[in-house]
Parts: structure tokens; C-alpha cells; sequence
């Protein structure tokens, strides 16, 4: 009788753990979107502290934390909340890479849009042209007016080409290797003059 009475306990037991919700998030735990909002943003706050922090001085553990401080105050979170709610999304591996494949998602979105090249009103883009052009001949026309050069070999000014509005990437990498190159040499030299 005591078997019978145990393995029907045992039945309700598992009927009752299997029907439950395996997507619930208990309570305290922040949902999936403000988690990846906050992961996101921690990111972000790493990635600043590794291109902008870099004083040998500073404990940089010390400085990513006040950044992850600053995060969790910008998101109106504490610590142990974030604590207890990454602790419940990596004990959940199926919640935790739809976060994590939606922070990817995010990313290269972000990375998209950053690269891509801004399309120009061709309108306006042409007033402005034309109005950059009168005034950089007109200031031309004046300053050799001022020098007393004659008008036929003022109209002979070469006016600058235009700034292009967006770097491209390629350039953009070469320009921050080489930057990074010249400051790796300037360290150098600085540390073997201060070496006896």
C-alpha cells in the first residue's frame, strides 16, 4: 500500500513539474529584453574602457567596474539583480542563446548602420555646391583684388575638392594601426629613457 501511495505521489510530482511553464522567469529575475539591453550595455562599457582607458596608472578591474556601476544605474538595476538574473539565464542554456543571439542580431545592426554610406539629397546637394563655389570665387575675386592681381587671372583659382562626408572602413582601419603603431613607439621610447 505505502508503494502504491509513493509511486502516486511520485506521478502528481512529475505531472506537476512537466506542465509548468519552462519559459516563466521567476520573479526578481529581469525579463529577456532588459537583460540584453544591460549585457549589451556592459559591453559597450568594456570595449570603451579598453580604447579610452589606458593610464597604466588606474587598476583597470577598479575602472571596468565603475563603468558597470554606471550601467546598472543608467538601467535603474542593482548589482544583485543582475547577479541573480545572470545566474538564472546561464543555468537556462536555451533562454540564454536566444539573448545572446539577439544581442549578435543587434550588434551587427548597429555595425550596418554605422558603415553604410549616408545617401545624399542631391538637391540640396547641389545649392550647396553651387553656393560653396560663388563664395570660395568671390573670396578669391576679393583677396586678389586686395594683392592687385587683375580679374582674368583671378578667375583662374583653383577651388579645393570637396571633403567626402564618410570614411570608408579599409581607411579608416589603416589610420587607427597606424595610430596605434606611433603610440606603441612612443611608449617604447619613453621607457628606455627612464631605464638607467
Amino acid at each position: 500500500m505505502s508503494r502504491l501511495l509513493l509511486v502516486c505521489l511520485s506521478a502528481i510530482v512529475c505531472c506537476l513539474v512537466s506542465c509548468t511553464d519552462k519559459d516563466k522567469i521567476p520573479k526578481g529575475v529581469m525579463g529577456k529584453e532588459k537583460m540584453q539591453k544591460v549585457m549589451l550595455d556592459m559591453i559597450q562599457a568594456e570595449r570603451f574602457r579598453e580604447g579610452f582607458i589606458q593610464d597604466s596608472a588606474k587598476d583597470l578591474k577598479v575602472e571596468t567596474f565603475k563603468l558597470y556601476a554606471q550601467v546598472f544605474e543608467l538601467n535603474k538595476i542593482t548589482k544583485d539583480e543582475f547577479i541573480k538574473s545572470y545566474k538564472f539565464y546561464m543555468s537556462r542554456p536555451d533562454i540564454a542563446r536566444q539573448i545572446f543571439d539577439s544581442m549578435a542580431n543587434q550588434a551587427n545592426r548597429l555595425r550596418e548602420n554605422l558603415y553604410k554610406p549616408k545617401a545624399l539629397d542631391t538637391a540640396a546637394k547641389s545649392k550647396t555646391d553651387t553656393f560653396s563655389a560663388d563664395s570660395a570665387k568671390a573670396a578669391a575675386a576679393d583677396s586678389a583684388k586686395s594683392k592687385g592681381i587683375t580679374t582674368d587671372s583671378a578667375k583662374k583659382v583653383i577651388t579645393p575638392a570637396p571633403v567626402p562626408s564618410t570614411i570608408a572602413p579599409a581607411t579608416m582601419n589603416a589610420r587607427r594601426d597606424a595610430f596605434r603603431k606611433r603610440r606603441l613607439k612612443d611608449t617604447m621610447l619613453r621607457y628606455n629613457k627612464t631605464k638607467p
